[in-house]
């Protein structure tokens, strides 16, 4: 099986990405929503994030962004998708929505060569959707939010890489505190906004700016 001498230390915290969240997934359906779903959940996450630490430092295999992006695809599409389903039956066209764009966001990223993300990560979206659903929030408003994130992880605005250390580990200690405390779910709400709306904010100055100098350069013709 030369699969296995293919295999990366950076794959194998994609696999354990990635079996966290089918572990998510499994509780939720067997025990309903628990924090055990959550915790599982959350790990996936730290998973997802060493990955990719991983194998800036060590040596990359040939399949290590798609496998990624499989990954990715079952803890961060499936799962919320799932939860959104048990929080409300109702949702059922919403969670498909995410977790169809979900599937979109992932397969663009693979074919893109791009340094930043384009479109809201799909962990970012998870983090929002998971958060809702653990602070009871209305459906109207879980509503709206789902159809928000969906289209935003398929837009055109590029969204940075955090890779400051400090940045990542502030995250990690409120997703750490999330797993304890259920109010830290409003601080990754707090941090995913302002994560989410700041490049908007960025693009639509950008456009302002470009559409205002146009009109002067015409102006002058």
């Amino acid at each position: 099986m030369r699969v296995f001498k293919e295999v990366s230390l950076a794959d194998s915290l994609s696999v354990l990405n990635a079996l966290f969240g089918f572990t998510a997934v499994t509780y939720l359906l067997l025990y309903g929503i628990r924090i055990e779903a959550f915790v599982m959940f959350y790990i996936s996450t730290f998973a997802d994030g060493m990955d990719g630490f991983v194998a800036k430092k060590t040596e990359k295999s040939p399949f290590g962004k798609e496998l990624d992006s499989l990954a990715d695809s079952i803890s961060f599409g499936l799962f919320p998708a799932a939860l959104l389903v048990k929080y409300d039956s109702n949702l059922f066209p919403y969670a498909s929505l995410f977790l169809a764009f979900s599937l979109l966001r992932l397969a663009r990223f693979n074919v893109l060569n791009v340094s930043d993300f384009l479109g809201v990560p799909t962990l970012v979206s998870a983090l929002v959707v998971t958060s809702l659903v653990r602070v009871d929030a209305n459906i109207t408003l879980v509503i709206f939010i789902t159809i928000l994130l969906s289209f935003l992880m398929i837009c055109d605005v590029r969204y940075p890489r955090v890779k400051d250390a400090l940045a990542l580990a502030v995250v990690g200690l409120v997703l750490i505190s999330a797993i304890f405390f259920t109010e830290m779910c409003y601080a990754i709400l707090l941090l995913s906004a302002v994560y989410i709306i700041l490049p908007i904010l960025n693009e639509g100055v950008r456009f302002w700016r470009e559409r205002r100098l146009k009109k002067l350069l015409s102006k002058q013709e």
